[in-house]
């Protein structure tokens, strides 16, 4: 059951276009709806696939892959430009890392029942708490265990030993070797993180359990044989500035005033004949499944991510969702993503309803480091697609695909022996110099970049949220 159907090995290498792995991230015809129903495009040199068990990677290395994203790893890791070519003398000072939790099983599961058991019994989600000082006892190592009892009349459709969502074995091993790379990045070859965790490293996650899951996952990666136990921080959930966590009105009110514009009725008129195949097929006809593609996309992508085929009717296992569907899905989410953060009318608005607070956060570190009065070296923060979408639209991304399972972006800052400029800053998304309408940030002075993502923070968000 595990094992992915042949006609639904989603890669870059059934696609007709020759394209180098950053040509995939970028589709110059996203912000077209023409784009959705053009079947000739494929994933656009995307892959959707992986098996249960990771590591996973995409071949060439560094396409985008929705299952596990490319990150900075020494095989491809080269310096900025200046740095390499000899023309000034750089060193890292500080790296600002942010990511998507790694692969995980669906928010969404298809209304009609789900046609295959999910199985997460070779992965522990551990759950207990204990002092934080010595004491007469530590608490006993306890992890959650799934299980169906069948007295229960509250059937989910689903059955298996998951939690939806949970991370995966596959997600917990893709983890392990993120955090291997970075450390042979920015230790070995940069000689920016410590041996051991100290005081200059911070670690911070929403308040999920994905999130949280990938970071222990990730970090065991960067330290392999550290024995203590770090803090990850998290903010209290009603007030968090990540993962949409404060109440605002003037986020759903923004929404809706983008989903009201010419261009996404459009898309949905463009979609119609998909949205309401799928719909009949797993009884997925209610707004929250036709009224976007998140439903959808979500569902088939974690089930290709972790060995499992796409979803047939329950009623009818003749009806099938198809490779074609699938691809359509996907390029819709894509468009849909892209609008959302890139080229809606209100995008400015919206993104700092959603993410303001926490672009500011991130601009109180890179103003530190300017300052010289930084008290870290090393940020890494865990958190999810919707928090990565409006940060890489406030940096101006040329185009925005929906941001895969350990999407990433590197803020790294470097001090040069320039005179008049000493402080220059590189963004990395997932492992590739970010392309902007700013041009390529593979080598931007920090107060430009600074002055970049400015804008997006608000100026009294308690007012703009009413």
């Amino acid at each position: 059951m595990r094992s992915l159907a042949a006609e639904v090995l989603f890669g870059a290498a059934g696609s007709a276009m020759a394209l180098s792995p950053l040509e995939t991230f970028y589709p110059p015809a996203l912000n077209q709806t023409a784009y959705i129903s053009n079947s000739s495009v494929g994933t656009y040199g995307g892959l959707y696939k992986a098996s249960t068990h990771g590591p996973a990677g995409g071949k060439p290395y560094g396409i985008y892959d929705y299952c596990s994203m490319p990150h900075p790893r020494s095989q491809e890791y080269q310096e900025p430009g200046p740095v390499a070519e000899g023309s000034v003398k750089g060193k890292l000072v500080y790296l600002e890392y942010m990511q998507r939790h790694q692969r995980r099983t669906p928010y969404n599961i298809l209304p009609g029942g789900e046609d295959q058991p999910y199985h997460c019994d070779d992965v522990r989600t551990y759950l207990y708490a204990g002092p934080s000082k010595e004491s007469d006892f530590q608490p006993m190592p306890m992890y959650a265990q799934t299980y169906q009892d069948p007295t229960n009349p509250f059937n989910t459709g689903v059955n298996g030993t998951c939690q939806f969502p949970q991370i995966t074995i596959g997600g917990v091993e893709d983890g392990y070797q993120h955090g291997k790379d970075l450390w042979s990045v920015y230790s070995e070859k940069l000689g920016l993180l410590p041996k051991q965790p100290n005081e200059r490293v911070w670690f911070r996650s929403s308040d999920s359990a994905l999130t949280q899951d990938s970071a222990g996952a990730v970090l065991r990666g960067v330290w392999p044989e550290f024995k203590g136990a770090l803090p990850l921080h998290q903010m209290v959930t009603s007030v968090d500035t990540v993962n949409e966590g404060y109440s605002c009105d003037a986020v759903s009110a923004t929404l809706s005033q983008l989903q009201s514009t010419d261009e996404w009725n459009e898309h949905i008129t463009v979609t119609k004949e998909l949205r309401k195949k799928l719909g009949s097929m797993f009884g997925a006809t209610s707004s929250s499944w036709q009224e976007t593609f998140d439903h959808f996309s979500d569902n088939f992508q974690a089930r290709l991510c972790n060995g499992y085929r796409l979803p047939c009717s329950v009623s009818n296992s003749s009806e099938c969702a198809t490779h074609q569907m699938a691809e359509e899905v996907f390029r819709a989410g894509d468009w849909e993503w892209n609008y959302y953060w890139r080229t809606n009318p209100y995008v400015a608005k919206y993104i700092q309803v959603v993410e303001g607070l926490f672009i500011g956060e991130l601009i109180a570190r890179l103003k530190a480091v300017q300052e010289g009065k930084s008290s870290l070296d090393y940020s890494h923060i865990f958190i999810h697609d919707g928090d990565l979408g409006p940060i890489l639209g406030s940096l101006g991304i040329n185009a925005l695909r929906w941001p895969g399972m350990a999407s990433n972006i590197a803020f790294e800052v470097w001090k040069t022996d320039a005179k008049e400029e000493s402080l220059y800053a590189r963004v990395l998304y997932s492992g590739h110099p970010l392309q902007t309408i700013h041009g390529s940030l593979d080598w931007v002075p920090l107060s430009q970049l600074i002055d970049i993502i400015s804008p997006y923070v608000p100026d009294d968000i308690t007012s703009l949220c009413g």
